[in-house]
């Protein structure tokens, strides 16, 4: 063969195996996987989401992390590094609602902001987690039809 064909050949194999990689790094929907995945949070600092709220994670494939934060939407990156979740450019809505969903929603984006790790519980619940061991409790979200 040529040395072009060869380093055509050699680049096909490369990009092949890198897209593998990806795909290996963010499998959507498998268990153990945050891409693709979405979540209710049933929990924030051990203390039980108010009833009638709703908190939300959504993961995409993409790298981008969304949701409902009590009465307000938020978004941003997030990624894997190392053995640390990182969360990036977060922004959130700011509609006004009751004090009581105001203060729950403050308390859920700050320790957001403060997540660097992850574990899946036993019964299949995501634990996000501070560095001072403060976490969020959550479990899968019903897919949508």
């Amino acid at each position: 063969m040529s040395l072009a064909k060869n380093v055509m050949a050699m680049l096909l194999i490369t990009g092949s195996l890198w897209g593998c990689s990806l795909n290996a790094e963010k499998e959507g929907g498998k268990p153990g996987s945050l891409a693709g995945s979405q979540w209710l949070v049933e929990e924030i600092d051990g203390e039980p989401v108010l009833e009638g709220s709703e908190v939300t994670i959504g993961f995409t494939d993409e790298g981008r992390v969304f949701g409902s934060s009590s009465c307000n939407r938020y978004n941003g990156g997030w990624h894997i590094q190392g053995q640390e979740l990182v969360f990036s450019q977060m922004a959130a809505t700011r509609m006004a609602c009751p004090e009581t969903l105001m203060q729950q929603e403050n308390r859920f984006l700050k320790l957001l902001g403060d997540v660097h790790g992850y574990q899946f519980a036993a019964d299949g619940r995501l634990v996000l987690e501070t560095g001072q061991g403060v976490t969020i409790l959550a479990s899968p979200a019903a897919e949508q039809e």
